[in-house]
């Protein structure tokens, strides 16, 4: 009879081993579905990530160019404003060489 109990603690101590091992099995899945979902969930979050950053480098171009667009009629404003201020400089002139000119011919023209 002291065989049988042997037995018997031997099959228990089995069967809890067996149960022991199931269980481990069982929470290795859950970690492996759980550890999938996060990397489901990085690979989904690093791709949107990546969409943003090509939307943003696009509408950063768009911007850009849109920039240099002003910026070139900026520069050629500036240069037209040059231009006028020259002509305006040279008029100056004439009109100070003018007025230089009726003041000689005024003092002349005195008794």
């Amino acid at each position: 009879m002291n065989h049988d109990k042997d037995s018997d603690a031997l099959w228990n101590a089995i069967h809890q081993i067996e149960i022991s091992v199931k269980n481990s099995q069982n929470d290795i899945k859950k970690l492996f579905l759980h550890s999938v979902r996060h990397e489901i969930a990085i690979e989904t979050l690093n791709k949107k990530v990546d969409a943003h950053q090509q939307e943003n480098r696009e509408r950063f171009n768009r911007i850009e160019n849109r920039l240099d667009t002003v910026e070139n009629r900026l520069d050629r404003i500036e240069s037209r404003l040059d231009k006028i201020d020259n002509r305006l400089d040279n008029i100056d002139n004439r009109f100070d060489k003018v007025e230089e000119t009726l003041a000689i011919i005024v003092n002349h023209l005195k008794p």
